[in-house]
């Protein structure tokens, strides 16, 4: 028997039109508890040969925002592989032992308040122990990306990766850890913190501030004291342009020719100095901006369209998208926010 968590495909963000609720689930099927883990966070194959005793998967799943937190348990000793992940994962046992690998990187063993941070673009491997219950929380990598450029208060310059281990022993890590024992209390007994979008919004931000605050990663530093980046000149005049005129209908030859680079050099040179093309840094300033500027807007006067054109945004149904997935919400969501 089992309970399904809803036909949301892996890395989906829950629609927030009602108010989210914890769901439970249950099953002693092998096949039908991979579809379960799935659809809550992403493809899996349970391995169920050590051992005869059977299956007895339950979990608890709650989206919160763009946040998707699970407290899961197999009920007998699994090995699990997952898919190259499109989003971040952490793991905390919260009873029993496991040990992990993402990509290519050793197994580390984690017990009881030991944490792991597996970032996206490579696969994961996990050995459970028969008692092992482990707290799974899955964040988007677009939100987290926007969230550490909210921080920093510019474009994220080069990709996001965390350290393998988590360390919930530093003084904000300890903080963190709180914020996270909050919402296994909410899975168990919910309360507002899922119920009203207002007190999940401050914990969704709680959460992301505390895992970039307090875990390693490769903008630490930057978090921390925003050491500024070394940028080729013609480089940095390109990134001047995009972030003082994000609404001009810049294309990578039309940057190019303003900093007198061949195309080719150009995308090379963002690459090198960003780690990513120049369009894709004129989307993540284009979409910070509106994100400000949404929650800025008096929603009696202003309109989404009004924004969008604002800054040179014509294909507004594909920004849209990109805005979701960012942000965890529609752009009229962030429009209609309460003050």
């Amino acid at each position: 028997m089992s309970a399904t968590l809803g036909s949301r495909g892996p890395g989906s963000i829950a629609n927030r039109a009602s108010p989210p609720r914890p769901t439970r689930s249950a099953t002693v099927d092998r096949d039908e508890a991979e579809r379960i883990v799935g659809e809550l966070y992403l493809p899996n194959r349970l391995d169920l040969s050590p051992g005869s005793a059977p299956l007895d998967m339950e979990v608890t799943g709650l989206r919160l925002g763009a946040l998707t937190v699970g407290r899961l348990t197999y009920g007998r000793r699994v090995r699990l592989r997952t898919a190259d992940a499109e989003n971040f994962h952490v793991n905390i046992p919260l009873r029993g032992r496991a040990s992990s690998r993402s990509g290519s990187c050793e197994p580390v063993a984690t017990g009881m308040g030991e944490g792991l941070v597996f970032s996206p673009g490579a696969p994961a491997e996990m050995a459970w122990s028969a008692d092992c219950e482990q707290l799974c929380l899955m964040i988007p990598r677009t939100r987290l990306e926007a969230e550490l450029e909210r921080l920093l208060g510019r474009s994220l310059r080069g990709r996001l990766t965390f350290d393998f281990t988590a360390d919930l022993h530093n003084p904000i890590g300890r903080r963190w850890r709180t914020v996270l024992d909050l919402l296994v209390d909410e899975l168990d007994q919910p309360t507002a913190v899922g119920h009203d979008p207002r007190v999940g919004g401050h914990v969704e931000g709680l959460v992301l501030g505390g895992v970039l605050l307090s875990q390693p990663h490769s903008h630490h530093d930057a978090v921390v004291a925003d050491r500024p980046v070394r940028l080729g000149t013609a480089i940095k005049r390109a990134v001047e342009l995009i972030e003082d005129r994000p609404s001009e209908p810049w294309t990578a030859v039309r940057l190019a020719a303003e900093v007198h680079l061949s195309v080719r050099a150009l995308q090379e040179g963002f690459r090198r100095d960003l780690d990513t093309p120049p369009m894709t840094y004129l989307r993540q300033v284009r979409l910070r901006r509106a994100h400000e500027a949404l929650l800025a807007a008096d929603r009696d006067t202003t309109t989404v369209g009004a924004i969008a054109i604002g800054l040179g945004i014509l294909h507004l149904g594909r920004f849209a998208a990109a805005y979701r997935a960012a942000f965890g919400e529609a752009l009229s969501d962030t429009l209609n926010r309460p003050a």
